[in-house]
């Protein structure tokens, strides 16, 4: 009798550390993706939640894969997903969201993030979320957790909940994309009615800070309590030191709000030049927001100095701003006109309602002092049409105009000043100095003189304020104000009768401070 060698090979696979583990002759065609929903914090006021699998599919857009509903406090989901090919490799990519049901003002839904068997915290949104892979070797666990911040807050104020996303990978696209551009998520908005705010279904990661609270009561807000703004509770450079982190059995955090009594005082210097009123004399407060140019930051303050060159910015919430002297983007003003009306351009469903901009005096409108295109062209800002001056026509000239235009002569000034804190009063000094100065003279075809045209130099950087000069009744024009550097001539870009006039002549200009420059003549048709 023969006796012959048999290889025993399990069926089911083999006990290793106690774990039964698939062998690699076993065929395992689908795995688990599965966890549990708890939350201490929250429990007893979300109510049964929704767990889905999506899958994303071509340009960026998710499908549910498996879902499961009702899904109560201290419960567990569990989706059956195939392996791929017929050696069971690791199955597609998923990610998992959680809902809970709809309430005023909450964003009740989140993507989960963590590690097979170790959760971290939520995200808002899809691009926070982490990938879901199930293999052959075992069931994916992802536990979902979640918890409540509640508390004190002046009856009547607005409570807004945000929270920093996981990461700002992607640069400014990634940061423009928040729900406050380049600072944060919003979780929830709600009203303190009764003097208290609860808002519940926030992901909760163990020491994960990256919570804030805003509260706004009229004109003041703040925002955990201490800082002016969501990018200086970030300190300005996305450090999560002063954000809250959240508690498993929920978070009690006492809000305040009120006047912040900071008062700024900006004292501008001019040197060189006598200040005009509304370009020189004009001081913007910014705030510095990371990665934002100075241009493009928001004006949270501005006003016109007086005579002496003072302004005083009274309860600035705490934070980082840019003082800008004689650096305004844009203004409007009055202007004598050599014509009686531009009626010519003002005509028609669109241009119609703006023909209060041009008159010969206020009384040639339509309407009275609180109606019609005489009550608009009052009641105008910056500079309303009220004065007796207005309502006579301009010695020299023919009737007024409002123009998109205000004179500078200086080239302006920019300082970088931090205020923290609540009750402190500080004062600082900016700045302007005598810019340089391009003339020219503009001419039409056969011609005849380009009146009134509007000429703008705007900077190729662009870092600094553009200037512009209306051409007077012969067609000679200045731009003053300039910073040194390289700047671009546009004419006729003041949407009186077109919008950057093609024009012959000089297109660019270089100049340095102080000095004063020939860009010759400019014609067009």
């Amino acid at each position: 009798m023969k006796l012959r060698a048999v290889l025993l090979v399990p069926a089911l696979g083999a006990l290793v550390g106690g774990v039964l583990v698939a062998s690699p002759a076993q065929a395992v065609r689908a795995q688990q993706i599965t966890g549990t929903v708890s939350g201490p914090g929250g429990a007893g006021t979300v109510g049964p939640v929704r767990v889905e699998l999506l899958s994303v599919v071509r340009g960026g857009n998710t499908k549910v894969v498996r879902f499961a509903n009702n899904v109560p406090d201290g419960g567990r989901y569990s989706f059956s997903v195939p392996l791929n090919g017929t050696k069971n490799k690791t199955s597609r990519p998923y990610r998992l969201r959680i809902s809970a049901p709809a309430t005023a003002g909450s964003a009740r839904s989140w993507f989960w993030r963590g590690k097979n068997g170790k959760p971290t915290t939520g995200g808002r949104y899809l691009r926070d979320a982490t990938v879901v892979k199930a293999t052959k070797y075992g069931a994916f666990r992802a536990d979902f957790r979640y918890t409540t911040l509640s508390g004190t807050a002046p009856a009547g104020s607005r409570i807004t909940v945000a929270a920093a996303p996981p990461s700002y990978k992607g640069g400014k696209e990634a940061r423009r994309e928040l729900d406050i551009p380049g600072c944060a998520n919003v979780y929830a908005t709600t009203t303190a009615s009764n003097g208290t705010y609860r808002v519940d279904f926030l992901p909760y990661g163990s020491g994960d800070k990256r919570y804030m609270v805003a509260a706004r009561l009229g004109d003041d807000e703040r925002w955990n309590n201490s800082f002016g703004s969501c990018f200086d509770v970030q300190n300005y450079r996305y450090s999560r030191s002063n954000m809250l982190a959240l508690n498993p059995a929920g978070t009690n955090h006492p809000v305040e709000v009120g006047a912040s009594g900071n008062h700024l005082t900006v004292n501008g210097a001019f040197r060189g030049f006598k200040p005009t009123a509304q370009g020189d004399r004009w001081v913007s407060i910014r705030e510095a927001q990371p990665g934002v140019p100075v241009l493009a930051s928001p004006v949270v303050a501005q006003k016109a100095t007086t005579r002496a060159g003072s302004a005083t910015f009274y309860n600035l919430a705490p934070g980082r701003y840019y003082v800008e002297l004689g650096r305004r983007t844009g203004c409007a003003d009055w202007y004598p006109s050599r014509f009686t009306n531009n009626n010519t351009y003002f005509k028609g469903l669109d241009r119609g309602p703006e023909r209060w901009k041009s008159f010969p005096y206020l009384s040639k409108l339509s309407g009275g002092a609180n109606s019609g295109l005489e009550g608009i062209a009052r009641r105008a800002n910056p500079n309303p049409a009220t004065s007796a001056e207005q309502g006579k026509k301009p010695r020299g000239f023919k009737g007024w105009m409002y123009r998109t235009h205000c004179k500078a002569l200086g080239a302006g000034g920019i300082k970088t000043i931090d205020i923290s804190g609540t009750g402190n009063s500080r004062s600082t000094r900016v700045i302007s100095k005598k810019g340089a100065i391009v003339k020219g003279h503009v001419s039409r075809v056969k011609g005849k003189t380009g009146t009134e045209m509007m000429v703008t130099l705007t900077s190729q950087d662009g870092k600094r304020v553009l200037r512009t000069d209306l051409t007077d009744g012969r067609g000679n024009f200045y731009v003053a104000g300039l910073t040194p550097g390289r700047w671009k001539i546009t004419l006729n870009a003041d949407s009186w009768r077109g919008i950057g006039r093609t024009f012959t002549g000089k297109h660019y200009i270089k100049v340095k401070a102080g000095r004063t420059y020939n860009a010759g003549h400019l014609r067009f048709k």
